[in-house]
């Protein structure tokens, strides 16, 4: 009979993403250890990822809007009389 060997595996982890994630797999009724092996299966399986890892059509649209603000140009104002004028200022 082959002794099962386990290995402890410690990563980190957004705690607001861990938590929502326990509570599916509470729902599921199941825990995060039963959860991370299943995942590990299924990459040993598949030879690979068993998802695609590419960014949904929102998580695209938040990139290229990230990248345009960082193009904008940045008045920076010290005073209440600087933000004043600056604000009167005709483009």
């Amino acid at each position: 009979m082959k002794t099962l060997v386990k290995k402890k595996v410690q990563v980190q982890v957004d705690s607001n993403l861990a938590n929502e994630a326990s509570q599916i797999f509470s729902e599921l009724g199941m825990t995060p250890t039963t959860a991370i092996n299943m995942f590990y299966k299924r990459v040993v399986a598949e030879g690979g990822l068993p998802f695609d890892a590419k960014l949904t059509q929102h998580e695209k649209a938040s990139l290229s809007l990230a990248n345009a603000v960082k193009l904008l140009p940045v008045q920076k104002v010290r005073s209440k009389d600087e933000y004043n004028r600056w604000v009167e200022e005709d483009d």
